[in-house]
């Protein structure tokens, strides 16, 4: 692995842990059992033990974090990242964050919005996949899209509509805050 690579992965990683010194500090003033999940509603369904939800899911979130880095650099190895892969690699670290912080201040009664939350970080994630898709060059697809697509004119197509799919889902997601 190359030494700017190695340095993302490990900058990456320790932001998806960072949120544990949060953990850390709020520790006592946390119940036993902390929500993991909410309803559409805002509404707690699932609970986990306080060590794993404060600790074991970002350490979860790192592992995940250090195989998706590790497997884009051996796909791609030779190769320039294409700016959406340089995009994506900070997705991880930072929903993890959003997420942890969600997790923690429910149960402390601090009126937060899970469902727009959520909604308004995935919306923002498909508009700008949606916005890098077709800017992509038929060389860099060869290596990444399975199967591989016939010719660049298919693959401008393809990825014309992918972009516009994804930007379209992206505009949905945010006009949901508006309903949620």
């Amino acid at each position: 692995m190359e030494k700017k690579n190695r340095n993302k992965l490990i900058i990456t990683v320790l932001v998806c842990l960072l949120p544990m010194i949060l953990g850390i500090v709020l520790y006592n003033r946390l119940p036993e059992q902390m929500p993991i999940h909410f309803t559409i509603g805002d509404t707690p369904d699932n609970y986990a033990n306080k060590n794993f939800a404060l600790f074991g899911i970002p350490l979860i979130m790192a592992i995940v974090q250090a195989i998706c880095m590790f497997s884009t650099t051996n796909k791609l190895k030779n190769k320039e990242k294409p700016r959406i892969v340089k995009i994506m690699e900070w997705f991880i670290p930072i929903v993890t964050v959003l997420v942890y912080i969600i997790m923690v201040e429910v149960p402390l009664g601090s009126d937060v919005y899970v469902g727009k939350s959520i909604c308004l970080i995935l919306g923002m994630l498909f508009m700008i996949i949606g916005n890098y898709l077709p800017k992509m060059s038929y060389d860099t697809a060869k290596g990444m899209f399975h199967p591989t697509p016939s010719n660049e004119k298919t693959f401008r197509k393809m990825s014309k509509l992918m972009g516009i799919g994804f930007i379209g889902i992206g505009l949905f997601l945010l006009i949901m805050i508006i309903f949620v």
